[in-house]
């Protein structure tokens, strides 16, 4: 009589990779908000200084820099935590580091969302 071998458990998503998306949003978008004031500091004319803040935070351009953020987020951090892996891993005990990851992705949405929801409004008020 053959034994059927039992298949090998689907490891969950690591916290781990999803904490490295999320952190590498955050950097894109605090590094976005300090490119001007980097420029700003080694050249001397406050006015292409000024020119280019104007040019680099357009409403339009942070809006689309927070979008593909929160969506990068969402794809390749949120939904993996969120999602179960296979149907019986539901039933597995749940691990505090996938909370922790899951629960500050989805403070970055609402944020991230909040942000975007206050930037359309001052830029439709102007």
């Amino acid at each position: 009589m053959s034994r059927v071998a039992p298949s090998p458990p689907v490891p969950r998503v690591s916290a781990g990779r999803s904490l490295s998306v999320l952190i590498l949003a955050l950097a894109v978008l605090w590094l976005w908000s300090q490119f001007p004031a980097w420029y700003a500091s080694g050249y001397n004319n406050a006015l292409a200084a000024q020119q280019l803040q104007l040019l680099w935070f357009q409403p339009w351009l942070v809006g689309l820099l927070v979008v593909i953020t929160n969506v990068g987020t969402l794809h390749w951090a949120t939904l993996p935590l969120a999602l179960p892996s296979s149907p019986g891993s539901l039933l597995d005990a749940p691990q505090w580091q996938h909370d922790v990851v899951f629960w500050s992705c989805v403070c970055f949405h609402i944020g991230s969302t909040a942000a975007l929801i206050r930037l359309a409004a001052m830029w439709l008020h102007s």
